[in-house]
């Protein structure tokens, strides 16, 4: 077994290097994250992010040390800004694989396998953004959980240092199931302070250098996104359904022409162990959360891909999905990647670089 969770770490690498670099950057968040991260190379100052001379204080460092390294490697460059995010895919592809087998037996495999091969996971790893590692640090979070380690209180603090408060939602399931629900308020308190000392000194830091931080941190990334139209990203009551409706259906492809075949059987499946409750609220919460909150961008629901796809591989435990259709399903995205990339490079867009 464990050859076959490392060939889809290789696999899901491949597939994240195919072509990686050889699109220009496009958009605003592309061209921002790797300025904020040669900024902090050259200006040798990695704990205050800057971006064109200014403190930039609306993420924490991690996503930014990561770009830095894949650049201090490959140049600045799309290839070294994008190599974390090959990096990120390939490990939690593998990490699903593991946590596949142990809830599920020896066809639970295929799920890092498909994670790889969904089309929005595999969209995302090409783009520079912290939603690819954020999403990482969760799935290695959600590997201890399931293992009874206390490591997952360090994934967890490690995924609020790439994307702050964006990790919560992911974790309340994992807390109620695994503390809450049971009392274990003793747990709940050493792994509170394990995540905390990880989480919370930078943010203690900033603090301590901007006085106004706590107060703009809060108003505008917190209550802010959630309850406001500050930004201004689709906060429609509808929105959702333009947003987030296609990802989770042609985005999920191709476990979603397995999933919503076996749809009918997920209250059996929900119903058939605690780990399997888990995963189905750790789809369901933070689909709720996302949907309510009123900033909504399409790659916010990046998290809910991993439950999903091991969803779709325990949902046909007895009927494993079809390894020659993966397989062709892989060469199409090859292909596609590699189209997509000479159109891009060899057209004129806007926003390009």
């Amino acid at each position: 077994m464990p050859k076959k969770i490392l060939k889809v770490f290789a696999l899901a690498l491949f597939l994240g290097l195919w072509f990686q670099g050889t699109r220009p950057f496009m958009g605003r968040d592309e061209h921002r994250y790797p300025v904020i991260a040669r900024e902090m190379l050259h200006r040798g100052e990695y704990l205050i992010p800057y971006f064109k001379g200014h403190p930039h204080l609306t993420k924490p460092p991690i996503v930014y040390w990561a770009i830095a390294g894949g650049e201090k490697l490959l140049g600045e460059n799309p290839w070294g800004a994008r190599l974390p995010n090959a990096l990120a895919l390939s490990i939690t592809a593998a990490v699903l694989s593991a946590i596949g087998v142990r809830l599920f037996g020896d066809p639970g495999w295929l799920a890092g396998l498909l994670y790889a091969l969904t089309l929005t996971p595999f969209a995302a790893a090409n783009i520079v953004t912290p939603d690819t590692l954020l999403v990482m640090w969760e799935v290695l979070a959600a590997w201890a959980f399931f293992r009874g380690s206390f490591l997952c209180w360090i994934f967890w603090g490690l995924a609020f240092m790439t994307k702050g408060t964006a990790t919560l939602p992911v974790m309340v399931p994992f807390l109620w199931y695994g503390w809450v629900r049971r009392k274990d308020w003793r747990g709940l308190f050493l792994g509170s302070f394990l995540f905390s000392l990880v989480a919370l000194p930078w943010y203690i830091y900033i603090q301590s250098r901007f006085p106004d931080f706590w107060r703009i941190f809060l108003q505008e990334q917190v209550t802010g996104r959630l309850f406001h139209n500050i930004y201004h990203r689709n906060s429609a009551w509808y929105a959702p359904l333009y947003i987030y409706l296609p990802l989770l259906t042609l985005g999920a492809l191709p476990g979603a022409l397995y999933f919503f075949r076996d749809l009918s059987r997920l209250p059996d499946f929900f119903r058939a162990s605690l780990f399997n409750r888990v995963v189905v609220m750790w789809y369901v919460f933070p689909l709720v959360v996302f949907c309510l909150a009123k900033s909504r961008l399409p790659l916010y629901i990046l998290p809910l891909f991993p439950p999903f796809v091991l969803m779709t591989v325990g949902l046909r435990r007895e009927r494993p999905l079809s390894f020659r259709f993966l397989v062709l399903w892989g060469l199409f995205l090859l292909v596609l990647k590699a189209g997509l990339s000479w159109y891009l490079k060899t057209h004129v867009i806007f926003g390009a670089k």
